[in-house]
């Protein structure tokens, strides 16, 4: 265990299937990784090796305690379209979304990293909350290529093309530079 918390809020797209990836990459970074994935995303999850990264699913009841330490950075890998405009407009209803929307006013650095299709990216929801999340601070990351200054959409059909060539020392990167400000 190391003194610095990441959580890993995982959705459900083909980077997904590179969580396990990303619990590695954070551990060898000095990480110590929690899984949060929405609904959509525990299929993604399901015969991948987390070694012994807590995934944490569901709110706790009254009487339960905390069952995490409090994050020091927060990854998105992947975000969907439902979570990016569900994110920017506020909306706490699941706690990935929860987990989030505190995230934005705690100011913990935050990297998301949107993985939506041409046909989706071309909705006006798209560049309104993507732009309102760059605003509260988050950084996001192109899938394809790891830019922070632009954000392309996934071709259709190229999303496990995509996830193979993803880097998660992009994302890590960018969170160290972010966290050390």
């Amino acid at each position: 265990m190391t003194d610095r918390t990441l959580y890993i809020v995982v959705c459900g797209a083909p980077l997904a299937s590179r969580t396990a990836d990303g619990v590695k990459a954070a551990r060898a970074n000095g990480w110590d990784p929690y899984v949060i994935p929405t609904e959509a995303a525990m299929p993604w999850l399901a015969d991948q090796d987390l070694g012994d990264a807590p995934v944490i699913t569901g709110n706790r009841t009254p009487d339960e305690p905390r069952r995490t330490p409090p994050p020091d950075a927060i990854a998105v890998v992947p975000m969907t379209f439902n979570t990016l405009n569900a994110w920017a407009n506020g909306n706490a209803h699941t706690y990935p979304l929860t987990t989030l929307c505190a995230a934005i006013g705690a100011q913990t650095p935050t990297v998301a990293v949107p993985f939506a299709k041409q046909d989706l990216a071309g909705h006006p929801a798209w560049l309104a909350s993507l732009a309102v999340l760059r605003y509260a601070g988050i950084s996001v990351i192109d899938p394809s290529s790891g830019a922070t200054n632009s954000i392309d959409p996934v071709a259709s059909g190229t999303g496990a093309e995509t996830a193979e060539r993803f880097d998660w020392a992009w994302v890590l990167g960018v969170l160290n530079s972010v966290g050390n400000r």
